[in-house]
């Protein structure tokens, strides 16, 4: 497992609805590349290596940040399988996950005398606060070829080519616009 590796595995996490199929191995594979790049920076601390140690404490700052993204993008993807309840494609960790996120969902093992009446009750009027509020759309033309792209909710937009003329959710569209990927259109009938 190296770097180049993991950030492959992002990108096709990034890319697929579905969990990407992983080797139960994969998360002592993790865990044995910071070790290696913790170690690599200790070795070059005590040899007075400063170059060696900084690539190694970039490596590693890398290698954490691509890590904590492919655990975030997985565990979303798990917790839509826990609600679907169809497991497939999990580590043996993640097998874990998805028993409770289940027993969560289907309030198994879990007493109704164990929860408290005020958390335990959603009051009525309450529940609307927590719908998700609809998504202002707004219409664009593409100026430049893109790739799928994931807004906020990890909803998948495109790809899209150029010329194309789409609607898109404010906050995608704006983001498009400011690096003169798109231009907001005004439709009017």
């Amino acid at each position: 497992m190296d770097i180049i590796k993991l950030r492959e595995l992002l990108e096709a996490e990034l890319s697929s609805r579905e969990l990407v199929s992983l080797d139960d191995e994969f998360y002592r594979e993790l865990d044995s590349l910071v070790k290696a790049l913790e170690l690599g920076v200790e070795s070059s601390n005590e040899r007075g290596d400063n170059v060696e140690g900084r690539l190694y404490n970039a490596q590693l700052r890398i290698a954490g940040k691509i890590i904590r993204e492919i655990i975030r993008i997985r565990l979303h993807k798990i917790v839509d399988l826990a609600i679907e309840g169809k497991p497939y494609d999990l580590t043996n960790e993640e097998k874990r996950i998805f028993r409770i996120l289940s027993a969560f969902i289907n309030r198994e093992n879990i007493p109704a005398e164990s929860v408290p009446a005020e958390t335990g009750e959603i009051k009525e009027g309450a529940r609307e606060e927590f719908k998700e509020k609809p998504t202002v759309r707004e219409a664009y033309l593409i100026r430049i070829d893109l790739p799928k792209i994931l807004d906020e909710n990890m909803n998948e937009h495109g790809p899209f080519r150029a010329g194309d003329l789409v609607t898109l959710p404010r906050s995608i569209g704006e983001i498009l616009r400011e690096r003169n990927a798109a231009d907001r259109i005004t439709i009017k009938p």
